[in-house]
């Protein structure tokens, strides 16, 4: 496995190095976890003497530290500004030798009783000078808070039922750009960035059955090898072709293609485009009737690493079973039309979207600012994190779609708004009247009404035939027993889930090898390919400067460095970056950025109160030096609670980022405003622990970077176990 290997090389150039972290024995720091266990099991001490005690604790609060029967007391201060904490020194405490002591901290005295909430950090040092509040003065942009982070990111930004209004758009170049970043970004998510290579269909028809004026066989395909797409296609008889072609997904109807009820008839659709003269192919959804090689729930987090998903899956038979229908000789491979309803209107715009062999279609009842889709099938990660499906409705621009909408489901509202809209986008085009909308009173549905509707539409199109009448829906019969694939089970060909899954990562290596560098104009060409790709995938940007939210919270002068403490942002995002920039008084004219997973704390030693050997020797350099907290590290969290994402909401990763890829945004945003600084012209990246890994993300994707240094520690590329739960981002 090389992904991991590609990234470097996407990046050119990263020096690995081990982290270490130097503690003296002479100061002891208890975190608050730490106070909780020492409270109940006592501390460790190895080296005795007269020990120095502090406390970060509560202002309005009363605290009693008893270190071996030692007490000592912290009476309530001013209680303004509410909820502050500071340092405060509790006195000596003698400790003759080297044990585990007994230390107790208690809030009130008449119960024996502590609040945890009264500190978050408590030391013992041997150096009666050495003051902690010196060591968090620097690290801390916000040195006596303790609430976690207000960063909107934490919560819940987009979901399937949010409402999504769509942008407006000045004009067709302004709409072709964001139509071709739709485009990349669709394939993407549907792991289709490249395409799977189109292998041989070795198409089969399992059987026949005659009617008066048409025939339906049931066939089936590889999309993949040993990936089968199963379905029934109805051919007009007594007629001469070739003949245009209609491909009939389905949706979540329980019966698949061979529903047949008042609310929608999948045969009813079928019978009456082969009547009409058209080639009606109706496939199965993975899971349904004859396709059940995979389930309908398909698909996790560790095949989403892969791109594998029952969306991405369903997308790619729906691109085969067009070069199905193009491969029959009596088959107009120029009139080609696509209409499906709910889950298989999803399975429409999304084929119609990105194959320009689609000349026409009808999504039904499904094209909607505020529903997206419910279903695995129509929510492959990443895909929505900045798109919704109107968008991908007006991608068929200019070419004819028609929008069927009924009152009784999230498609009431299409009149007013979705169908102005994607008209607007037709309007550039000066095709107005390329799109049309109709609303039928009902619910949910794929009825007769809305049927004829499609007819007429496609009539008009398709046949050049603007007759209406000629497209009144006739009496059709079912008989779904002579309509399966496979009476008799699956062939031997057909492949079980895990070898699916197998197939895929192994097509998916041999793509990355075909393209992996061996000279610099292919690692151009790998820059050009994978980097849009590593963009979409995380779904993050190099920020515009003038568009950084930049709050500054302090700055000073503190011997030879300035010091400036700054909250970072984006405009209109709600990101909230803790950030802490040193410039010497020497400063040479670079700069550099310290990430670690532990917080920019790491780069300070608490000892001392001072930069840490890293740190200083890049000031000693004349090196200007940003250090962040990125997303949910450090500042995100208060001593005494992590920062807790909101995720639980259907499909979270479809609408919402990563937190690796969130990291990787920060990183990002960080650089953007070092590089903005008149004295950091040349910025450099130091990623360290786990961070490493996001930076060598963000390296590959940041413009300008002079260099990077990249603490690998320890990851391992071989397997998927380190992305899962050190670089997860589907």
């Amino acid at each position: 496995m090389h992904r991991f290997l590609a990234l470097l090389t996407l990046w050119g150039l990263c020096l690995t190095l081990s982290w270490t972290c130097v503690c003296a024995d002479q100061v002891i720091l208890l975190n608050h976890e730490q106070i909780i266990q020492a409270n109940v099991n006592g501390l460790d001490i190895g080296q005795p003497g007269a020990y120095t005690g502090w406390a970060w604790s509560k202002d309005a609060s009363y605290l009693q530290i008893a270190v071996e029967g030692q007490e000592r007391e912290i009476q309530p201060g001013d209680p303004s500004p509410e909820n502050a904490y500071s340092w405060k020194k509790l006195g000596e405490f003698n400790i003759p030798e080297a044990k585990t002591i007994s230390i107790r901290f208690i809030t009130d005295k008449s119960a024996d009783y502590f609040d945890p909430s009264a500190a978050g950090w408590a030391a013992l040092s041997l150096d009666p000078d050495w003051n902690p509040g010196d060591w968090f003065d620097l690290c801390k942009v916000h040195p006596n808070k303790a609430e976690v982070s207000d960063d909107k990111r934490l919560g819940i930004l987009r979901s399937k039922d949010h409402f999504y209004p769509f942008p407006h758009y000045r004009s067709k170049y302004e709409w072709l750009l964001r139509k071709q970043y739709l485009k990349d970004h669709l394939l993407m998510s549907m792991g289709c960035a490249p395409m799977p290579p189109r292998t041989p269909l070795h198409p089969v028809t399992t059987g026949r059955v005659e009617y008066d004026d048409y025939v339906i066989e049931n066939v089936y395909f590889e999309s993949m090898p040993g990936f089968l797409v199963t379905g029934n296609l109805y051919r007009p008889k007594g007629k001469r072709g070739p003949f245009p072609a209609v491909l009939c997904p389905h949706g979540h109807w329980g019966e698949g293609i061979l529903t047949n009820t008042d609310n929608n008839s999948v045969p009813g659709r079928c019978i009456n485009f082969a009547r009409q003269g058209y080639i009606a192919f109706a496939i199965d959804m993975i899971g349904y009737n004859n396709n059940r090689q995979l389930t309908h729930k398909f698909g996790g987090p560790a095949e989403w690493l892969w791109g594998l998903s029952l969306h991405g899956l369903q997308f790619w038979n729906s691109v085969r079973a067009i070069d199905y229908l193009c491969s029959l000789d009596d088959v107009d491979a120029d009139r080609i039309a696509v209409t499906g309803a709910s889950g298989g209107g999803t399975q429409t715009y999304g084929i119609m979207a990105v194959d320009e062999r689609v000349k026409a279609a009808a999504p039904v009842n499904m094209l909607s600012s505020h529903f997206q889709g419910g279903c695995l099938c129509e929510n492959a990660a990443n895909l929505r994190i900045d798109l919704n499906n109107v968008e991908l409705g007006a991608m068929m621009a200019p070419r004819p779609l028609m929008m069927v909408s009924c009152t009784g489901d999230w498609t009431a509202e299409t009149l007013r708004v979705e169908y102005p809209a994607i008209r607007s986008i037709y309007e550039l085009y000066e095709k107005p009247e390329n799109v049309g909308v109709i609303q039928i009173d009902a619910g949910h549905n794929y009825n007769r009404p809305s049927r004829e509707a499609v007819y007429r539409w496609f009539g008009r199109w398709i046949l050049g035939d603007d007759n209406p009448d000629h497209f009144t829906e006739q009496p059709f019969p079912v008989e779904p027993d002579k309509m399966k694939v496979f009476p008799d089970g699956l062939p031997d060909i057909a492949l079980g889930e895990e070898a699916i899954v197998e197939s895929w990562k192994e097509m998916s290596e041999k793509q990355l090898q075909s393209i992996f560098p061996e000279d610099e104009r292919s690692l151009s060409a790998l820059r050009r390919r994978a980097g849009k790709a590593l963009r979409h995938a995380l779904g993050v940007e190099n920020p515009d400067p003038n568009a950084l939210v930049v709050e500054r919270i302090d700055a000073k002068k503190k011997g030879d460095l300035f010091v400036e403490k700054i909250m970072l942002g984006r405009e209109g995002v709600g990101d909230r970056i803790p950030a802490i920039l040193l410039a010497p008084d020497n400063y040479a004219g670079g700069g550099t950025l310290l990430v670690h997973c532990d917080g920019k704390d790491v780069w300070f030693d608490p000892n001392t109160g001072k930069p840490g050997e890293i740190l200083q020797s890049l000031l000693d350099r004349g090196q200007t030096v940003l250090m962040v907290d990125v997303f949910m590290t450090g500042e995100y969290n208060s001593p005494f609670q992590q920062a807790r994402r909101e995720t639980d909401i259907p499909h979270f990763l479809t609408y919402n980022q990563s937190e690796t890829a969130l990291r990787v945004q920060d990183v990002l945003t960080a650089l953007a405003y070092l590089q903005s600084r008149y004295e950091a012209s040349r910025v450099n990246l130091i990623g360290g622990g786990y961070a490493g890994m996001w930076c060598l993300l963000a390296a590959a994707i940041a413009d300008d970077l002079q260099s990077a240094v990249i603490d690998a520690a320890g990851f391992e590329d071989s397997g998927d176990a380190d992305f899962m739960e050190r670089l997860y981002a589907p």
